[in-house]
């Protein structure tokens, strides 16, 4: 890896923004980024927001939000066209 990079995991630099904390050993935060719990968790593992899981109206089944209508449709036979 580069130097900046191993300098974050040994804990000279803070994991989150490369500030210096002096720390010696571990992956830690400076002060600024300690108290800010959203800059730990990495975009990945980030839910997106239309992937929350609701309700059928119907059934009461939890699907997620994006494919709602494709229950309904598949399920339930609402909002079939063309038969």
């Amino acid at each position: 890896m580069g130097e900046i990079a191993d300098m974050m995991l040994d804990g000279t630099l803070c994991q989150t923004c490369g500030e210096y904390t002096g720390a010696d050993g571990f992956p830690t935060f400076c002060a600024g980024c300690a108290g800010d719990s959203k800059k730990h968790q990495p975009a990945q593992f980030a839910t997106p927001k239309n992937h929350t899981k609701v309700a059928c109206p119907a059934c009461g089944r939890h699907v997620k939000k994006v494919g709602l209508a494709d229950h309904m449709r598949d399920s339930h036979g609402v909002g079939k066209t063309g038969e």
